[in-house]
């Protein structure tokens, strides 16, 4: 049987700083090896302990005794594993003994599973004193048994408290909005409310009028009056800006004269881009020239504006006259009237002669022209003349190719969405993937129920880079003494750590931050089994490394970490000689297996 040994230099508390250890006990090479915390004896607090029913092996209460044919009486899964794990001897008295040496002690386990044990969840305030035998059945109905909350939301409470937790606490509930009736988490509906909501009642930030969430964007494009836009003379030069929308009427009006030279300047610039006679005398039969280039952004803007301009401008003019008429407003991509570049204001209004705002030069219209929009019934009396064939096919042409083009750029902005939509997509799984393979790590961990093998593989590379001094120390991944116990993890310097540097493996446990420490008993005061195992094929010729590690609760190793990993660790600087190491069968297909097993707490 494994036994505690007193202090020499074996054991070590060991901190991953450098320089910062102390010998503290010690142990050698032994054979034998622990249980599993589900195959040891009782753990519970007895209200009377008879110490004839302790197991000499696990040192608990005897769980389903055997009785030896030398007297003495063992867990059944302890003698039957140390027998298979040892040369077939009693532990007490090194009696000879096999297999079928063995009876059930049924007395005994009567008397034992009669017993009265405190709830384990005592310490939580349960004050049930049961049976060891009915015991397992009040567990399950404990009102004490701390559980993690069904949501998943990292909190641990007891049964009793659950109900009240996923109620009115736990910030991963779902609660109802109480203005769209959305669900939404607890955590999210207060971000919901302020941001979100379509339902909620906002501001407008220009003219503080209140409205729902979901009608902003169409008050803020047609409906504000205080919210600033640009004079729709903007695109033929106008400079003011922006201006708020209940002052752009008297902008208009103010400004007529302005605006009016602005459109002439740029029927200008068409004559030009169009190749007009400058005579501008074109007959009936006369034809526009040929112009086989479309028309450019700048020249489509420009039009665009002189639509919008003249249209403004001949409502303003013919209200003028008659303010009861009115006269609707044209289409952002019409012409409704043409004004070659030397007719005055007062030719525009079917006046004759000249007018002395606009020069004493006159022209003589005698173009005719089409218009891209039917005339108004409230404009008789303007000069209106179509505009050539010619002129209106270009026109055609160039508003399909207009209109192709925007097709073209609905359909990249849709694709563009898309792109986006599905990268976002492709990084959320990307995100999950790693965090399952973090959850199914965590979870091998914990189901190990204390008993972990580590495969160090590819271990010549390890130790090499060890030599060399570039990776040092490695370390295991996390596992569990419990489902819901402590957290821990292997850390191995193949070749050795200060003293043992060139000759000896060494081993330490680390201590590690895990999600259930809040419940947890702190200083650790178990024992901890480390061991290499023999990976000769013959079964019989195994001789696994074994050493048992005591818990010292006045060491730091053993305190609650405070950092994701404690910094001082606990174990053997001359686990085992590197030459016994390199020489054995226990490197095969070049890898490494270090068990550890939590075997039992320490008394």
């Amino acid at each position: 049987m494994t036994s505690e040994r007193p202090l020499s230099s074996g054991l070590y508390e060991y901190t991953n700083e450098p320089r910062h250890s102390s010998p503290v006990s010690s142990g050698s090479l032994t054979s034998g090896e622990g249980l599993s915390g589900r195959e040891e004896g009782y753990d519970f607090d007895f209200i009377i302990r008879d110490e004839k029913y302790d197991c000499p092996i696990c040192l608990l209460v005897l769980r389903d005794p055997l009785q030896t044919t030398c007297g003495h009486r063992f867990c059944k899964n302890c003698i039957n594993k140390w027998l298979k794990e040892s040369d077939q001897r009693c532990p007490i008295d090194n009696m000879p003994i096999t297999e079928s040496q063995l009876f059930p002690d049924n007395f005994a386990k009567r008397e034992i599973l009669g017993l009265s044990v405190k709830c384990p969840n005592s310490k939580e305030g349960c004050q049930v004193i049961e049976t060891l035998k009915n015991i397992q059945r009040h567990l399950d109905e404990c009102q004490y048994v701390p559980i993690p909350c069904p949501n998943r939301c990292s909190h641990i409470l007891l049964r009793r408290d659950i109900q009240e937790h996923l109620s009115h606490i736990c910030h991963k509930r779902t609660l109802i909005c109480n203005q769209c009736s959305s669900e939404v988490l607890a955590a999210d509906m207060q971000e919901h409310e302020d941001d979100q909501c379509p339902m909620a009642m906002v501001q407008c930030p220009h003219c503080a009028m209140e409205l729902m969430r979901e009608q902003l964007q169409r008050h803020y494009d047609h409906d504000c009056m205080r919210r600033s836009i640009d004079c729709v003379y903007s695109k033929l030069g106008c400079s003011v800006g922006k201006i708020p929308r209940s002052e752009m009427g008297k902008h208009i009006q103010e400004n007529l004269h302005n605006h009016m030279q602005l459109m002439c300047q740029a029927l200008t610039n068409i004559h030009r881009r169009l190749n007009i006679p400058a005579n501008n005398q074109l007959t009936h039969s006369h034809s526009l020239p040929d112009r086989t280039e479309p028309f450019t952004p700048e020249d489509r803007r420009m039009v665009e504006g002189i639509g919008n301009g003249l249209s403004h401008a001949v409502n303003l003019l013919h209200l003028s006259d008659n303010p009861s008429l009115a006269i609707p407003q044209a289409g952002p991509h019409s012409l409704d009237s043409f004004c070659p570049p030397d007719t005055s204001l007062r030719q525009l209004r079917g006046a004759q002669g000249s007018d002395e705002r606009f020069g004493s030069e006159r022209t003589q219209i005698d173009t005719e022209l089409t218009y891209t929009s039917n005339p108004s019934n409230n404009l008789e009396g303007f000069p209106r003349v179509p505009f050539d064939d010619e002129f209106q096919s270009l026109k055609s042409q160039n508003l399909s190719q207009d209109e192709s083009l925007a097709r073209h750029e609905s359909a990249l902005h849709d694709m563009k969405h898309k792109v986006e939509y599905h990268e976002k997509n492709n990084a959320a799984l990307i995100k999950r993937v790693k965090s399952l393979e973090n959850a199914l790590t965590e979870l091998e961990g914990r189901c190990s129920n204390g008993v972990y093998f580590w495969r160090i593989k590819s271990y010549s590379k390890f130790r090499n880079e060890a030599e060399s001094g570039e990776v040092t120390a490695i370390h295991s991944p996390a596992f569990y003494s419990s489902c819901f116990g402590y957290k821990i993890c292997i850390r191995a310097n193949l070749n050795g750590v200060d003293s043992a540097r060139g000759t000896h493996l060494s081993i330490f446990v680390h201590f590690m931050q895990g999600e259930y420490d809040d419940i947890l008993e702190w200083p650790f005061s178990g024992r901890i089994m480390l061991s290499v195992l023999d990976q000769n094929p013959t079964c019989e010729l195994r001789s696994h490394v074994m050493e048992t590690l005591v818990a010292k609760p006045t060491l730091a190793a053993f305190q609650r970490p405070t950092t994701p990993r404690n910094h001082k660790g606990f174990g053997y600087m001359e686990f085992l000689p590197l030459s016994v190491l390199d020489n054995s069968s226990y490197i095969r297909n070049d890898t490494l297996i270090i068990k550890a097993q939590i075997i039992g707490r320490s008394e």
